[in-house]
């Protein structure tokens, strides 16, 4: 079939679920359902989804296709049920436009890009280590080692070390870890970052974080939490998580020397 405009595959997506979704969502299923190209969305193909969908609202308004009913939430108008579903509080306080101090409101917490459990052996680990991961099937990939934030080492699904990447960037800090008196102790490692991924799939290190209060220090160490340990009685994410997610992808030194591997292993048997 051919690939959709941007627009087009995100109508067809809510059409087809005819609920609320989350701009993440969103994304993610435009590209399982092959609507558009993988890389099309570039490195953040969730916030491609978001601008898209802000700014046919701000345009169009009432007449838009799409209507947004919660943080970061978006439904087809017609599905709409009750006006009251509306983000109203949002519209009242900017005169009927999402401005971009919202989007960047939901797009800079404090917790923006987490990996967690991520495997030890799919990672090159030469003097600077890549750390390579995409936000999901489709996206560009990003390059995590100058990523700054709290990491978390373990042995199978135990923790033996919770650290923090500020002084030296996270792929500097799990380096050392490969030859210090952890080093055989652990085989996979999660991570938590500070810095937001941009459109080019580059790290935005220019954020600021001002008027930090205890209570959110209580909310990033209860996110931490909640999303390494995976509390059976914890329903929801932690607070103070924009919370994209990004999949770990195998170093291609890896997958060289897998390839080599087998290509020996399939000579020695002729």
């Amino acid at each position: 079939m051919a690939k959709l405009s941007w627009l087009d595959a995100i109508e067809k997506v809510l059409e087809e679920k005819k609920i609320a979704l989350h701009y993440n969502d969103i994304a993610q299923l435009i590209f399982e359902r092959q609507y558009r190209e993988p890389g099309s969305g570039g490195a953040t193909p969730a916030n491609t989804v978001n601008k898209q969908l802000n700014s046919n609202i701000n345009d169009y308004k009432e007449k838009s296709a799409f209507a947004k009913v919660g943080r970061g939430e978006f439904i087809l108008r017609k599905f709409l049920d009750d006006s009251s579903q509306l983000l109203t509080d949002e519209i009242i306080e900017t005169g009927g436009k999402i401005t971009e101090k919202q989007t960047a409101t939901e797009k800079y917490k404090i917790i923006n890009a987490f990996g967690i459990y991520w495997n030890r052996n799919l990672v090159h680990w030469k003097t600077t280590p890549d750390l390579l991961g995409i936000q999901q099937i489709g996206a560009s990939e990003v390059n995590f080692k100058d990523q700054i934030g709290i990491y978390l080492l373990h042995d199978n699904r135990e923790t033996i070390y919770v650290g923090q990447a500020i002084d030296q960037p996270l792929g500097q800090r799990l380096k050392y870890h490969t030859s210090d008196r952890l080093s055989g102790r652990w085989d996979r490692f999660s991570w938590f970052g500070f810095y937001p991924v941009n459109d080019n799939g580059k790290l935005d290190n220019d954020i600021k974080f001002e008027n930090i209060s205890v209570q959110n220090l209580g909310d990033i160490l209860e996110a931490i939490l909640i999303e390494s340990m995976e509390p059976r009685q914890n329903r929801k994410q932690g607070n103070l998580f924009f919370g994209l997610e990004y999949l770990q992808q195998e170093a291609p030194e890896i997958k060289k020397k897998k390839k080599e591997q087998l290509i020996r292993e399939l000579t020695d048997k002729l």
